[in-house]
């Protein structure tokens, strides 16, 4: 379909994910800042184990897989592929009241390991698939952070 995520009227700007109330944005800990200062530069920053070889997001001190501390951060290709998805209809918390329907999705990250949950604004509900080829996309969230959001690969 071609209708704008986030209203059923095609050409509708209830898409606008660029306005995020202060409440919303990140307040990163010493644990995660990096992801959260890495998606403010447009880079998907991950955690990968130099013990296991497997990566991880959410950042946690410990690996998840073999629970090793030895972490690092890479950038990850920002590349993956949906597992699983859900589409918001009712949600009666502003700014995302204004935005359904809208896309949640897990997604597999190309990166051995890693699974992430992000929304996908830009995809129409009808458009959402498990298996579907998928790449990051960034928005500014604050001055140094960014969210990350994935949009269909082209």
């Amino acid at each position: 379909m071609s209708a704008t995520p986030g209203s059923d009227t095609p050409g509708s700007d209830a898409s606008d994910w660029s306005n995020t109330p202060k409440w919303l944005m990140p307040r990163p800990t010493k644990e995660d800042r990096e992801y959260w200062e890495g998606a403010g530069r447009g880079e998907l920053r991950i955690q990968h184990c130099t013990t296991c070889g497997l990566h991880q997001h959410y950042a946690r001190m410990l690996c998840s897989h073999c629970g090793k501390q030895t972490l690092e951060w890479v950038t990850a290709s920002g590349s993956g592929t949906v597992y699983s998805f859900t589409v918001i209809r009712q949600n009666g918390v502003p700014p995302f009241n204004e935005r359904i329907p809208f896309v949640v999705a897990t997604v597999d990250l190309d990166e051995d390991g890693a699974r992430m949950i992000a929304a996908m604004p830009g995809v129409h509900p009808d458009d959402a698939r498990v298996g579907m080829r998928v790449r990051a996309a960034f928005r500014p969230a604050g001055e140094s952070f960014g969210f990350v959001d994935f949009a269909a690969a082209q």
